[in-house]
């Protein structure tokens, strides 16, 4: 239990440590990101559990703000470890460039098919998501062109000894549908590693640092991800038993 509890104390000093050592050295062409948020879960049998959670993000060095929002997800176990899913937020921007700025409201939903599975201490995991996000009050004659992509994640997760303590590496490409400009296609990326752990009675907090990158895109700026999150959760399985 000890030597698990230094593992991620110091999965999180690494965290912080990568996070200083990009920004400083891409101090000038590069942003950072802080996202945080909180999610409450519903465990309503062994195959479906739906969940709620509100965002916060800001930008610009983690000093303004960037958006929030409220998003809503179910998920639903087809067969052993393969899920589908869906979910929707509801999206406040802070638009905070041009000539009109203020915040904007957007409307964002999302298809997820996903599985994983498990290699004794590790677990390999894939997700294809399809989302759709437009802006709402805004006529497609006066420029509200949706934007959409299917995006690609892989990830490996490592469980200690402690099944309530773990690391994660994720990878994930994104693939621009349909938008009317010279963006279509491939042009981001995002990489980032996680370290979490659970809390009897209390949830599940984790840590992360994320890298994202654009590529074949108009604005190539790449930004740092600070992130913390935070779930608790209702399970209603064990209540029935």
């Amino acid at each position: 239990m000890r030597v698990a509890n230094n593992i991620f104390y110091r999965s999180i000093l690494i965290v912080f440590l990568v996070s200083f050592i990009q920004t400083s050295i891409a101090q000038n062409s590069s942003d950072t990101e802080g996202w945080s948020s909180i999610e409450v879960g519903f465990n309503i049998s062994d195959k479906l559990s739906f969940s709620a959670s509100e965002h916060l993000r800001y930008r610009n060095k983690i000093s303004s703000l960037s958006t929030y929002f409220t998003q809503l997800e179910t998920s639903y176990e087809l067969f052993k470890d393969f899920n589908l899913g869906g979910g929707v937020r509801f999206i406040r921007e802070n638009d905070d460039v041009g000539n009109i700025q203020g915040l904007e409201t957007h409307f964002r939903y999302q298809f997820n098919v996903s599985y994983k599975h498990d290699i004794k201490m590790l677990t390999l995991f894939y997700r294809l998501r399809y989302q759709h996000k437009n802006e709402l009050g805004i006529a497609a004659d006066d420029g509200n062109i949706p934007n959409e992509y299917i995006r690609f994640r892989l990830g490996l997760g490592y469980k200690f000894i402690n099944p309530n303590l773990g690391i994660r590496l994720k990878g994930e490409l994104f693939n621009q549908v349909q938008k009317e400009n010279l963006e279509n296609g491939f042009n981001r990326y995002r990489l980032s590693f996680e370290t979490y752990k659970k809390f009897k009675n209390i949830g599940k907090f984790t840590m992360f640092y994320g890298f994202q990158k654009n590529f074949n895109r108009i604005e190539l700026k790449p930004k740092a991800i600070l992130g913390l999150k935070y779930k608790y959760s209702f399970d209603f399985i064990k209540s029935k038993n």
